[in-house]
């Protein structure tokens, strides 16, 4: 007989907890129930299920729990589906996948109207507010969109599952606007891409991450080596495509103030 141990509110936590508890052996099951995710559990094993959540509330981030993770691949059942049914998914991640939605949807505008995009979009006019704005949804290429695209869907969502809507939504507005102003500043209005505000969420991952001792964001030393190379090599003007340098600047600056600004700040 399955009994109710708790209810999350961030069903990726539930994945990872209830992945832990099969590791270890004991019977789980996740129920949807509007937007919260119920944990049932083998009334005969309720003893070891809440000592064991007792030590995931404690320290939600060891390593242990995405082990398991790994090794179970999400094997837990999920009353409907595994799969976060896409309205689910919307509730978890709305800003991460407006911006790609956004982005996508101009990418297409520009190749029906280029001229028209631009226009619309570039910093140009900064008594025109929004345009402080507008140039990160911009991409002059396909590999740039992707580029951008990947980043931003991978730290992007990683933030707004850890750290909320709220807390996203302030990062990209702030580094949009420090990145853009800095690139318009010193380098003309003729920019646009994700780029700034990606630099930003790379400064913040990697920062957040060496302050708190933990990999919640698990960016690594490497990755962010690469990515101030790549900062470098386009200040010095060795890469075969125009890089807007000092967006890129601007944003990664962004990004690490706001871990250290936020570095005592306990992401539920």
């Amino acid at each position: 007989m399955l009994t109710k141990v708790a209810e999350f509110r961030a069903q990726p936590a539930a994945l990872l907890f209830a992945d832990y508890c099969t590791s270890q052996g004991l019977t789980v099951q996740l129920q949807l129930e509007g937007e919260l995710t119920l944990l049932l559990a083998d009334s005969a094993q309720l003893p070891q299920v809440e000592a064991l959540l007792t030590e995931f509330i404690r320290e939600p981030d060891h390593p242990r729990y995405q082990a398991a993770a790994w090794q179970q691949s999400n094997s837990v059942q999920l009353e409907s589906s595994i799969r976060l049914p896409s309205k689910q998914l919307w509730r978890q991640l709305p800003l991460t996948l407006l911006l790609v939605v956004l982005t996508l949807a101009v990418y297409g505008w520009q190749q029906l109207d280029f001229r028209a995009a631009a226009q619309a979009l570039l910093l140009t006019n900064n008594a025109e507010l929004w345009r402080w704005l507008t140039p990160i949804l911009l991409h002059f290429s396909l590999s740039h969109l992707v580029f951008n695209l990947a980043w931003w869907g991978l730290l992007g969502a990683k933030i707004e599952r850890f750290s909320g809507s709220g807390f996203l939504l302030q990062l990209t507005l702030s580094s949009a606007v420090i990145s853009n102003g800095l690139q318009l500043a010193l380098a003309g209005p003729n920019f646009g891409g994700l780029s700034g505000v990606v630099y930003a969420l790379v400064g913040y991952c990697y920062l957040s991450d060496v302050l708190s001792g933990r990999q919640r964001y698990q960016l690594g030393h490497g990755l962010f080596g690469f990515m101030l190379l790549w900062l470098l090599l386009g200040f010095f003007d060795l890469l075969w495509v125009n890089m807007a340098n000092w967006a890129h600047l601007g944003g990664l600056g962004c990004g690490l103030l706001w871990a250290w600004l936020s570095r005592d700040r306990r992401h539920q």
